[in-house]
């Protein structure tokens, strides 16, 4: 096992260095930060995280949403790249899941859907493949944004655009070479460093044939300051414009990481993830990389992949990988000088458009509230700003949670042959029979509680003997639908409407103990499940037959003599 977990360390450190540096780039920032973040705090986050699996480092998302929010205002207003705010939003980022840890929001994020990580990926996608494309062509200035109502991404799309006409035919061979070797390695063997593969081919022939010189020169990598890690902290740094950044970051970490160690979770192995405790992990490797001057990091999908395909078994292998890496930091700086930038283009838009998955986002569209969500987090993605889509996205997801949380799930249940009971929509002739017996399941919440009542004041306009609810599959009860259905049941005893609630569960009674609800119903109108199928439901039919004094051997609740589709 140990041997597995070492090799597939190695692995993980051969995929992560040529990304590393890659998202570094992407945020604008020098590429040793992003060396730094896949050092230790790689390290550090398997350790105290929940998954032996998750492999932790620099990540495209965090590193174009810290590039977009941080970097390129700074670069634009003072022309310098703002290390030190940088690593001060990485403070900032793993407070906050340590906070987030602590207040048990690891167990929230499973009702954020999958619309808006879908929607906000796919968006991101497209601004990743196309932020590193001006590195192509030879100096061009930036262009500026129109203003109106054209989308925020609008100069990257110009840039890309306008750096591809006037790139040379070097950089572009070099740009479209590297992500087919990579998807061609990845054909024999995914468990290849395909990506190291890539750029060491790009750096070996751009040296062969001097193509880093001359009238089509290709740009490289070149100065890199790399030595071990140094213990370091901020000083000086105004926190205050780094919050709302630092936020949308560490819910992405959020997002990301869960999201991850769920799909590199074994199958049939007993591991059950513990989210809070991920995020614990996550904070504590991003304080270690702000800490030695790294990057924001987050859980790696690919990385995490990668170490699983190449025979990772245990947390031990993010361990090696973090390991080998802060080993070699002193020595890859003369690696990593000679490295084409233009390969590393073409890495970082493979990875960019390996985020859009048709297949998912057909998925994740499914019923129309889905697709409403995703295509407005796509489209603010893409139009105002990665920060504010990502709120877009989340509180779209919450409302849409809210409103499906509000869908009264109840219906009518009617005999039909042979005596069984089925269900049917609740529709004009339900209320109309001496007895009505109706079934309702889910969450009874407060935000279902008024079409509840008003359901029950409908079906009692018809003036029914007896009304049964059964209630077995109800999952939660709380103090407004309480007082919902005493409201009710005190109007239905006014009209002389019984009514029974059975299928009580255990913590049902124990909700109903004392309760105004259970002083108005009387023993009599609570019927508990019983220990053989059906017992409870049983028992309240046969309370309602006395209610209603029905002494015909005819059934005299509602009846469809139909065949039983069941059967």
């Amino acid at each position: 096992m140990l041997g597995h977990d070492l090799l597939a360390g190695l692995t993980i450190a051969a995929l992560a260095i040529p990304q590393s540096v890659a998202y570094a780039l992407v945020a604008g920032i020098p590429p040793e930060m992003g060396l730094l973040a896949s050092a230790l705090p790689c390290a550090l986050a398997a350790l105290f995280g929940s998954s032996p699996h998750l492999v932790s480092g620099p990540t495209n998302p965090t590193a174009l949403v810290l590039g977009l929010s941080i970097v390129a205002p700074a670069v634009l207003a003072t022309g310098y790249v703002p290390i030190a705010e940088v690593v001060a939003t990485g403070w900032l980022v793993g407070a906050m899941l340590i906070g987030f840890a602590l207040m048990g929001v690891g167990r929230v994020s499973r009702f954020l859907s999958d619309s808006v990580v879908i929607g906000f990926a796919t968006g991101a996608g497209v601004l990743i493949a196309l932020r590193l494309v001006p590195a192509l062509a030879p100096e061009i200035p930036p262009s500026v944004h129109p203003g109106g109502l054209a989308p925020s991404s609008w100069p990257v799309f110009v840039d890309a655009a306008r750096a591809l006409v006037a790139a040379g035919p070097r950089a572009l061979a070099v740009a479209i070479a590297a992500p087919l070797v990579v998807l061609l390695i990845r054909r024999v063997d995914r468990r290849l460093p395909a990506a190291l593969f890539a750029i060491a081919a790009a750096t070996v022939v751009t040296a062969l044939f001097g193509w880093s010189e001359g009238e089509h020169a290709i740009g490289l990598v070149g100065s890199v300051r790399l030595g071990p890690p140094r213990f370091e902290l901020p000083h000086h740094i105004a926190y205050g414009p780094l919050v709302g950044p630092a936020f949308a970051i560490a819910l992405l970490v959020v997002l990301q990481s869960v999201a991850t160690a769920r799909s590199v979770r074994p199958e049939q192995s007993g591991f059950r993830l513990d989210a809070d405790r991920e995020l614990f992990g996550q904070g504590i490797g991003n304080l270690m990389s702000a800490l030695t001057g790294g990057m924001v990091t987050s859980g790696s999908l690919t990385r995490s992949a990668i170490g699983r395909s190449a025979g990772g078994r245990s947390r031990l292998a993010a361990v090696t990988a973090g390991g080998v890496i802060a080993l070699g930091l002193p020595f890859m700086g003369p690696l990593i000088r000679p490295i084409p930038m233009a390969a590393l283009v073409g890495l970082v838009c493979l990875s960019g458009f390996e985020l859009i998955q048709p297949r998912a986002l057909r998925r994740a569209s499914t019923t129309r509230g889905d697709a409403l969500v995703l295509i407005a987090t796509l489209a603010a993605t893409l139009w105002i700003d990665l920060v504010q889509a990502l709120y877009v996205g989340v509180f779209l997801s919450l409302t849409l949670l809210v409103r499906r949380s509000g869908d009264l799930q109840m219906v009518e249940l009617v005999q039909g042959t042979g005596g069984r009971f089925r269900e049917i929509s609740i529709d004009e002739s339900t209320g109309r029979t001496p007895i009505v017996v109706l079934h309702v399941e889910g969450d009874l919440n407060f935000a279902v509680a008024q079409k509840l009542a008003d359901r029950l004041a409908e079906i009692g306009r018809h003036s029914p003997r007896v009304i049964v609810l059964r209630m077995k599959r109800v999952s939660h009860l709380d103090a407004t639908v309480l007082e919902a259905l005493r409201a009710a049941v005190v109007r239905l005893h006014a009209k002389e409407t019984r009514f029974i609630l059975c299928g009580l569960t255990d913590d049902h009674v124990n909700l109903l103990a004392g309760s105004e609800l259970a002083g108005v119903l009387g023993d009599e109108g609570l019927v508990r499940t019983g220990a053989r199928l059906f017992e409870g439901f049983e028992e309240a039919l046969r309370r309602a037959r006395e209610f209603a004094a029905s002494a015909t051997e005819s059934e005299p609740w509602r009846r469809e003599d139909v065949a039983d589709p069941t059967s």
